[in-house]
């Protein structure tokens, strides 16, 4: 019997980042889902069947990533979905931001295919280990 493939939700407004992340993710065995912004993103989290993941850009038009991580936390099931919060803004500045919300990780754009798939790999692992 074939493994179903892991989830992976990614809220990205920036279409090269959107098509790069999705690129990565694929070729590694994912499947993945979108969210454009943060209105589109606020309606799919509840009423998607579960991520085993999520990339969360916290700069998005609609709802920011700090009213998404909100949402993600207080929603039923969502609470212990692993996100990882992804921006252009230095780690020094918005780490402990990312911390204090719940985030397992953090990747600064521009960051390498590697990065993506083994922070991702080690956070679905760990969520279904």
């Amino acid at each position: 019997m074939a493994q179903a493939k892991s989830r992976i939700l990614v809220i990205e407004d920036d279409d090269q980042t959107a098509l790069f992340i999705q690129h990565v993710l694929e070729r590694a065995g994912y499947e993945v889902s979108f969210a454009t912004d943060g209105r589109k993103a606020a309606e799919l989290i509840g009423h998607m069947p579960l991520p085993d993941l999520i990339t969360l850009d916290i700069d998005l038009p609609y709802a920011t990533g700090d009213e998404l991580m909100l949402k993600i936390k207080t929603t039923e099931g969502w609470e212990r979905v692993p996100v990882v919060m992804v921006t252009r803004t230095p780690k020094t500045v918005e780490t402990p931001w990312a911390v204090k919300t719940g985030a397992r990780a953090y990747l600064v754009k521009p960051f390498k295919p590697e990065q993506l798939i083994e922070c991702v790999a080690k956070l679905v692992a760990k969520k279904a280990g």
